[in-house]
């Protein structure tokens, strides 16, 4: 059938096969699966190299910068193999963007990534051809193969990438072509306002600099459909940023904060944009999106007028205004509040708190921490999700509780001191929890499971809890672990029925040798475990003597204190 999107562009899509459907394709991603074919390592692919994978059973391809191995997805791609291999061995923007620019292809092929696609200066063989005959070539010729792949990566990066403090302008197709391309990539890679190549070189900036020097303003890039606008801003892998994006005055402004430092970035569009806004971080790359919707729906020449500012060191916390959005029931004592921030898309760092303020009958003011969960574990999309349990003679628990939809709150803005470079090279990771302290864990366990380099081993959540029903999560724990096998929890109840069948009492030496092994939280010179303990003070204590007493470096240890 075929099918025509609204700018009358074909969609031809084709039947597949039982069991390749989307959903199977994800199942596919997270099985553990190398799909990039290099081991999950990223690295630099030149021109030629693309050019030499082109057959249906080694498919290589290019989207804005980004190598894609896309051979294990050619039999899950619903315009079917035939139309996917027309991009394959070369630089497939032009030919993706005339199809179905509004794809979220980063998302989608994220297992599938090999590594940026190199704009060095190629040598003369790639550059002026070779006697390289094949059918393949030919379709290439003209001009070459190296220049044809050289000179469209170079106007892709040209035209996806925004100049800091440049107006970008259109280049006609015969002005990129009368330019020498070495030329071209010698002025890019000179250049101080551009990266050298879109995206993976922009984000492997230093996370930490020891000698506390700021760190660069921000990089980024923006790609389009008729009705969004996305700018990509890079961090730096494991950066682990928070931020927020409003619209003011016409004027998007981006703010991401990082080890401390405050960096912003704005935007002065080319057309009006307009809310919601959305605000999504992805942690192992440090990559953050923020999407806007366009006013009136068109297709943009560019972004308009930004500027990257100087970091500058955050200063006291700031206050925002939150409204409910939705509310499900956790427990029998616990409700998952979704806030949803007034005219502000806002990210909270993984394993960082907030703190909710509610004025009191007497004017006084009471405060209390809070660890969103993050996606993956119910709540509104986009909203700060909160596991609240109601403690009869709280001074705050029981208001929360009671909040219902379109009730506001006071946030502040969050803090912490979890480093996320610490499970840089985790392959095994033990956590251990007990009643509400699991919420900071339950970002972790997303996270885990999807990092990719290294790749998790094992997940073990140890989660004590008084009774049966006092267990949050429980059900998706249940999925995750059906779905992932390295993914296990075990519970411990210290208020047991008779009826319970799993292990009881409160944490001792015994159950930890008993859940994690006797030798396995050891250090040694090239350990790759990491512990992390969450509960009352009392637990989390008793805790960190117990990794202690079992030679476990305490770099190898976090504990989150609310």
């Amino acid at each position: 059938m075929d099918v025509r999107t609204e700018d009358g562009n074909p969609r031809n899509k084709c039947a597949l096969q039982p069991g390749h459907s989307l959903m199977d394709w994800i199942r596919l991603g997270n099985s553990g699966k190398d799909l990039s074919g290099v081991g999950g390592k990223l690295r630099p692919v030149a021109p030629r190299e693309l050019a030499a994978h082109s057959t249906e059973g080694d498919a290589w391809l290019a989207i804005r910068g980004r190598v894609y191995n896309v051979t294990h997805y050619l039999a899950y791609h619903p315009g079917g193999t035939e139309e996917l291999m027309r991009g394959a061995g070369m630089d497939a923007t032009e030919l993706f963007d005339k199809v179905h620019p509004w794809v979220n292809y980063d998302s989608l092929l994220a297992k599938c990534l090999v590594g940026p696609l190199r704009v060095d200066r190629p040598d003369a063989e790639e550059l002026f051809g070779s006697n390289d005959s094949t059918p393949r070539a030919d379709r290439l010729r003209e001009p070459s193969k190296a220049q044809e792949l050289v000179r469209k990566s170079m106007e892709n990066l040209a035209n996806c990438i925004t100049p800091v403090r440049k107006k970008i302008t259109a280049r006609s197709e015969e002005s990129v072509k009368s330019i020498n391309a070495s030329r071209i990539i010698q002025s890019l890679v000179q250049s101080s306002d551009l990266p050298v190549t879109i995206s993976r070189r922009a984000a492997a900036s230093p996370v930490k600099d020891p000698t506390d020097k700021p760190p660069a303003p921000l990089r980024f890039d923006w790609i389009q459909t008729s009705q969004r606008l996305t700018l990509s801003v890079y961090t730096g892998p494991l950066a682990n940023p928070g931020g927020c994006a409003q619209l003011c005055d016409g004027v998007l402004s981006v703010d991401v904060v990082t080890d401390g430092w405050l960096r912003t970035l704005r935007l002065d569009p080319e057309k009006p944009l307009v809310e919601p806004l959305q605000f999504k971080v992805y942690a192992e790359s440090g990559k953050i999106e923020v999407t806007a919707h366009k006013e009136e729906a068109g297709v943009w020449r560019g972004c308009g007028e930004a500027e990257a500012g100087a970091a500058t060191r955050t200063a006291g916390p700031r206050t925002l205004r939150c409204a409910v959005s939705a509310r499900a029931r956790v427990s029998h004592d616990t409700v998952l509040l979704s806030l949803r921030p007034l005219a502000v898309a806002v990210a909270v760092p993984l394993g960082y708190h907030i703190r909710l303020h509610f004025t009191q009958e007497d004017g006084s003011e009471c405060v209390r921490s809070y660890t969103p969960v993050g996606e993956g574990w119910g709540g509104e999309l986009g909203a700060l999700r909160l596991a609240v349990k109601r403690y009869e003679a709280g001074a705050l628990s029981p208001r929360l509780a009671a909040l219902e939809q379109n009730d506001s709150i006071t946030v502040s803005s969050p803090y912490g001191n979890f480093q996320l470079q610490r499970l840089k090279n985790a392959r095994k990771v033990y956590l251990v929890a007990a009643g509400t302290g699991i919420t900071p864990m339950l970002g972790l366990i997303k996270f885990l499971l999807s990092k990719s380099n290294p790749r998790c081993e094992l997940i073990h959540l140890l989660f004590f809890n008084k009774k049966e029903e006092d267990i949050l999560f429980s059900d998706k724990f249940d999925e995750i672990t059906k779905e992932d096998d390295r993914f296990i929890t075990t519970h411990v109840l210290s208020e047991a029925s008779s009826a319970w069948k799993g292990l009881t009492g409160r944490i001792n030496s015994a159950l930890i040798s008993q859940c994690f092994g006797k030798d396995s939280l050891t250090c040694t010179e090239s350990c790759g475990h990491f512990a992390a303990v969450c509960g009352p003070t009392e637990f989390t204590q008793t805790a960190l003597e117990l990794f202690s007493h079992a030679d476990m470096s305490e770099n190898c240890v976090h504990a989150f204190m609310g």
